[in-house]
């Protein structure tokens, strides 16, 4: 079984179609599409950095056990949100 890493992911969706373009949504539920390849960069970045920690550091991951996913359902497990209503002014 072969491993992927979330650059390689990234990497596969650039050369798949480097033409691409990536839809940004903002308040108000307008959207534009940008040039992947700007975005791209800045997530490939980010996920090399990820690979890169958890393979050097895999010490540091921490498992999604019942007790943690408990705790983080009581923080925020009663929370509902409507994605499709705009943003408050505070929010933005």
């Amino acid at each position: 079984m072969t491993s992927t890493s979330p650059t390689d992911i990234v990497r596969g969706m650039n050369d798949s179609d480097p033409t691409s373009s990536i839809p940004t949504i903002h308040s108000g539920n307008e959207s534009e599409r940008t040039d992947a390849s700007e975005n791209d960069q800045v997530m490939f970045e980010f996920l090399s950095l990820q690979d890169d920690d958890i393979r050097n550091h895999p010490e540091k991951l921490i498992a999604l056990d019942s007790t943690l996913l408990s705790r983080l359902d009581s923080l925020v497990g009663g929370i509902e949100v409507d994605i499709n209503s705009p943003l408050s002014a505070d929010d933005e």
